[in-house]
Formats: C-alpha cells, sequence, structure tokens
C-alpha cells in the first residue's frame, strides 16, 4: 500500500512562501508605525500654529470692559472678548443658534494633562465668575509662559504679569515635545486695544 505525503520540495516551498509573506505583512506593519509617529508629530506641530492663531484672534477681539478684567500669570491669561456661545432659546437670536456676545477668554497651562487649554464664558457666566467647557488646543506641552508689553511714555517694559490696563502685546512662549526632543515656539501678539 502507497502512502500520500508531502515532498521534501513541497515543504520548502511553502516554507519559503512563508516566510516571504511574512517579512511583507511585517515590513508594511513596522512602515504603517513609522508612518503613524511621523503624521502624530506633524499634528503636534499643526495644533500648536493653530493654538497661536486662535489665541492671536482672540486677543484681536478684546477691548476695555470695565466689569471683566484682564488677568495673568505666568502660565495662565484671562481676559474680555467677543465670545461667539449658543444663543438663548428665549431670545430674539434664537433662530440664529450660535451668536457673538461679551464674554471672557482663559488660556491656560495644565499640567495634569500637560496641555494648553482654552475656556470661555458667555457675558452672564463671566459675570458669576463661571466657565464652560474647556478645549484641549494642544497636546505633549511641557510649559506656556505669557510676557507682557506695556508702553509706558515712549518705552516698552516687560512683565510676567499683566498691569492694571490692557497691555500692548504679549509673547508667548510654548514648550512642545517634537520627534522626542523638547521645542521652544514662540510668537509676539499685538493687542490693538492695549495702550
Amino acid at each position: 500500500m502507497r502512502r500520500r505525503a508531502f515532498t521534501f520540495i513541497e515543504i520548502m516551498l511553502v516554507a519559503a512562501l512563508f516566510a516571504i509573506l511574512s517579512t511583507a505583512i511585517f515590513t508594511c506593519l513596522l512602515n504603517g508605525i513609522r508612518l503613524s509617529d511621523r503624521a502624530r508629530q506633524m499634528m503636534s506641530g499643526e495644533d500648536s500654529l493653530i493654538f497661536f492663531d486662535r489665541m492671536a484672534s482672540d486677543l484681536r477681539n478684546t477691548f476695555h470692559f470695565a466689569n471683566i478684567d484682564l488677568a495673568g500669570e505666568e502660565g495662565r491669561m484671562a481676559f474680555p472678548c467677543v465670545v461667539w456661545t449658543p444663543a438663548d432659546r428665549v431670545s430674539m437670536r434664537a433662530p440664529e443658534g450660535v451668536v457673538d456676545q461679551i464674554g471672557r477668554v482663559a488660556y491656560d497651562y495644565d499640567p495634569v494633562r500637560e496641555a494648553v487649554v482654552r475656556r470661555q464664558a458667555n457675558y452672564s457666566q463671566a459675570m458669576a465668575g463661571g466657565w464652560g467647557a474647556d478645549t484641549v488646543l494642544v497636546k505633549g506641552v511641557k510649559g506656556l509662559r505669557f510676557r507682557y508689553f506695556h508702553g509706558v511714555s515712549g518705552e516698552a517694559s516687560t512683565h510676567l504679569e499683566p498691569t492694571d490696563e490692557i497691555p500692548s502685546g504679549v509673547e508667548v512662549e510654548l514648550h512642545v515635545i517634537q520627534a522626542g526632543e523638547e521645542r521652544v515656539l514662540k510668537r509676539y501678539i499685538a493687542i490693538p486695544a492695549g495702550v
């Protein structure tokens, strides 16, 4: 009686095909991981640029308002601003959905989440000292620093905390982790309402 079995050549062909397929799958997986890391690094850089643009837009909309003061320290800044907020259901502007109104905006560094957080309050929340939900703008942040520039009788002075008046500009320094190393990104933002 004759037994049917695989020949040595058939076994070697299957082993070779298995090795080629394994190598191809491993290469695709490794390239996918590299691509994911590169995309995450690019997103971190883009998030930083979006943060700077968002803050510049908010600072351009700041103004003098007696009931809402500009407050800040080295890693936090809050100021009166025109904010977009959901319309009150019983107001005349309810059909618009989202309306602009006087409010307050704050930018904070959250060391627990290692992120820059933006909070905003509509007029009633700002008057009550409350805030709406916060939004994480940049992740992977190691530090955030504000320096406030004031024009005093033709000379510029720099402070780590704002004075009673709106500054003429703010330097924002952001420490982020990109490609495994810490980078410092800086931007000076002029404030039109500043003295």
